[in-house]
């Protein structure tokens, strides 16, 4: 985020110093981009001055959920119209509108938020899906032509690959209610 304008600004890509070269790291496109991500974050939630959620205050927060908009409303009204009560000196109304004011646009964010997570996570389900129907077409094909008696080094494969994927073979499908099973 540049400081000055408080815009969101892409990160720079820093070339490898000397030492980095002679150990031979490898940088990960994907890893920068999540390296690079979670400086946005960071930066997000200083902006926003976020709190992070804590234990020791979990029950008071949790517990203020139960206590309505209108009611809050109504005791700053109250505060404002009786400033010489002095028990309405610990009720500070101006922070009270400033919360109810950004109040909105949190839950706005939040929601988008959630959308984005919903979308990140679905986006590595549905790659690694795609990966895997590529590999059990794959595996399908091998398990096919390792019948083949010339195909033993690749039957021993299959047979490996069927270990680890965790499967007996082809599944019996389910009887139905009042058949008996084949």
């Amino acid at each position: 985020m540049d400081e000055d304008t408080h815009a969101i600004v892409r990160l720079e890509s820093s070339a490898p110093s000397e030492t980095d070269a002679a150990q031979e790291l490898a940088v990960h496109p994907p890893e920068e981009l999540a390296a690079g991500v979670a400086k946005v974050l960071d930066l997000i939630t200083e902006r926003l001055e976020l709190e992070i959620p804590h234990p020791s205050t979990a029950r008071r927060v949790r517990g203020a959920r139960t206590v309505s908009r209108e009611f809050v409303l109504s005791l700053m009204a109250a505060a404002d119209r009786r400033p010489d009560l002095s028990f309405f000196a610990r009720f500070d109304s101006a922070e009270a509108r400033a919360v109810l004011e950004s109040e909105d646009a949190y839950r706005l964010t939040a929601e988008r938020t959630a959308m984005f997570l919903a979308s990140l996570k679905y986006t590595i389900e549905a790659r690694w899906a795609r990966v895997v129907a590529g590999a059990m077409f794959a595996f399908t094909l091998a398990s096919i032509y390792a019948k083949d008696p010339n195909n033993a080094d690749l039957a021993a494969e299959v047979e490996n690959m069927r270990r680890h994927l965790g499967r007996k073979g082809v599944r019996k499908k389910k009887a139905k209610k009042g058949e008996p099973p084949e």
